[in-house]
């Protein structure tokens, strides 16, 4: 039986949720499942949302005003009618108010959620308290992590019984590794993130101003956009720290192996995560991982990513060892690229949610009457 699936989300310009939306919709049989997909915080088709167009699925962008929008409410409604939508799957917090809202209209739809991170959503009680009550509206509620899992059983009760882990993953045939040697010269440093102040970058930069001081030539580049503040503060500790000519923001990039290829070790010192995508394609290159030592990277690997405390400089540290000696950490790339491969492949996340769509199919059946 045919599965039609409306993806329902806020935002598609980049990072880990889009990207992977991306790659979703590339990499799904047609004859599994018809998928749409709809951001409502998307005024133009930008960022991601080109991708998503160019793969040839549904795409559907609205701006949405400040507050409650029973507008947007309306044009979902038309939609799920329209295309007789079977199921709803929502990512993150956000568009639950509206899936409830449509569930409540077509009561035998069918909802799942994943939940892909927790900075926000833990900071305010309000969305704890809303979330509770949306979740038992919803068939399934899928954490992208077991991390994850574990802090909405604690916060959410009510959500217990629902809640599923199923790993991100990534197309690791994609991502393979261009140089089979490393490259000689300066350390050559990538980083694929959002700019905002949970991804962490500017302790990043604080261990390059380290390894500057120290006399260790190196190169830093990153990809992906984000808040402007935050991205202006960084620009700003660049230039007044001389980092200039060793530092590069590349800004949105389409496809993030372009600045993948151009390091060898892939630096991220965020402060939190749910299971991030880019941790798991800088793995898929075959690049040497190092990674703040928080419980989601430790989630990915025990054995092929080297970990950083944030309350020290042991970044700096951790960077010069790397430097000295770049083929003393090389087998970690062969086994990085192989735990990807076996545990987060696409695949298999996409296998995961084609069975967790048809799981209640007696009892989402969509009839002429919707």
């Amino acid at each position: 039986m045919e599965k039609r699936v409306l993806h329902l989300v806020e935002y598609l310009y980049q990072g880990g949720i889009e990207r992977l939306l991306e790659q979703i919709a590339r990499h799904t049989p047609e004859e599994a499942a018809s998928l749409f997909f709809f951001a409502y915080q998307a005024p133009k088709v930008v960022g991601m949302a080109k991708e998503l167009e160019q793969s040839g699925v549904p795409l559907y962008c609205y701006d949405k005003p400040a507050g409650y929008d029973l507008n947007l409410l309306r044009e979902l409604i038309s939609l799920v009618r329209k295309n007789r939508i079977q199921t709803i799957h929502t990512h993150d917090f956000g568009p639950m108010e509206y899936a409830v809202a449509l569930k409540i209209r077509f009561p035998r739809i069918q909802l799942v959620h994943t939940h892909h991170s927790l900075h926000y959503f833990l900071r305010f009680r309000r969305y704890i308290w809303a979330f509770r009550l949306f979740s038992l509206f919803y068939s399934r509620i899928i954490c992208v992590s077991d991390h994850v899992r574990e802090e909405l059983s604690r916060h959410c009760p009510t959500a217990r019984r629902k809640l599923l882990t199923i790993n991100n993953g990534v197309n690791v045939s994609a991502f393979d590794p261009v140089e089979t040697k490393l490259s000689p010269g300066p350390l050559r440093i990538v980083n694929v993130s959002r700019l905002s102040p949970e991804k962490n970058v500017v302790h990043t930069l604080l261990a390059l101003k380290r390894l500057k001081g120290d006399g260790v030539e190196f190169e830093f580049h990153h990809a992906g956009s984000g808040d402007v503040v935050e991205e202006k503060k960084l620009q700003d500790f660049v230039e007044e720290n001389g980092l200039s000519d060793r530092v590069h923001f590349h800004g949105f990039q389409t496809d993030v192996r372009k600045i993948l290829e151009l390091g060898d070790v892939f630096v991220t010192s965020s402060k939190t995560e749910g299971h991030p995508v880019a941790v798991l394609e800088a793995m898929a290159s075959g690049k040497i991982c190092l990674c703040s030592d928080i419980a989601p990277h430790r989630l990915l690997s025990k054995e092929s990513i080297l970990f950083f405390n944030l309350e020290d400089d042991s970044l700096a540290t951790l960077l010069k060892s790397v430097s000295r000696d770049l083929g003393q950490y090389s087998p970690l790339r062969v086994k990085a690229r192989e735990e990807v491969a076996q545990k987060f492949s696409l695949e298999r996340m996409i296998g995961d949610y084609l069975q967790l769509y048809v799981a209640n199919r007696n009892n989402i059946l969509v009839t002429a009457a919707l």
